[in-house]
């Protein structure tokens, strides 16, 4: 199981290759090799003997012949943001500062001050009307870098609901870093949701 073809959804079991059929249950991953994100798509029967050592989330989707505009789903993208915050390499650090900005753009997370220490910037953020807060590095990339991040980015979260089109959402990473927001109301417990989402797990 330790040489899955990661890639963009191609319609395949990244482990056995055999062919998605319509409505069939897919489960799709993403996991930390060396300091590279990389994605995989599995049958159910795959995804059961898979290796959940190197899993970071995954979610689970019906397959789709025909398939609309790509939407990016915020929830993948703040858990993917959570999980990151364990690793410490420089691609990644790089990857997390994109997804932070993300989620700002988005109003998924709100900017509250920029911490200073020794010679690094760290980026303070909190999930509105929650006491959930985070910390992201800032990276000075070079527009080489981000483009690239940007575009694995795309290609690597292929989801399925809530948010705008996926061009509109990456075009805002090109934008400068957003300016801290005022102080927020006191912070209230989150509201059920009002529908089924997808199913999702994180590696523990």
């Amino acid at each position: 199981m330790a040489d899955w073809s990661f890639r963009s959804r191609q319609g395949l079991c990244a482990a056995c290759g055999r062919g998605f059929v319509e409505g069939e249950a897919v489960f799709s991953m993403l996991r930390l090799i060396e300091d590279e994100l990389q994605r995989g798509d599995l049958c159910s029967n795959c995804f059961d003997r898979r290796d959940e050592a190197s899993d970071l989330i995954w979610w689970r989707t019906a397959h789709q012949e025909k398939k609309g505009g790509l939407r990016m789903d915020f929830d993948l993208v703040l858990s993917l943001f959570d999980k990151l915050g364990e690793q410490k390499k420089d691609g990644v650090l790089d990857l997390r500062f994109l997804l932070a900005l993300l989620l700002v753009r988005h109003r998924k997370l709100r900017l509250t001050g920029v911490r200073v220490r020794g010679k690094r910037e760290y980026l303070q953020l909190r999930k509105p009307r929650t006491k959930k807060e985070y910390e992201a590095e800032v990276r000075e990339l070079e527009a080489e870098r981000r483009a690239r991040l940007t575009t694995a980015l795309g290609e690597l979260m292929d989801p399925t609901a809530d948010g705008g089109g996926m061009g509109d959402l990456l075009a805002a990473l090109e934008e400068p870093i957003p300016p801290v927001e005022d102080a927020e109301p006191a912070a209230e417990a989150e509201p059920a949701p009002s529908g089924a989402a997808p199913e999702t797990g994180q590696a523990s």
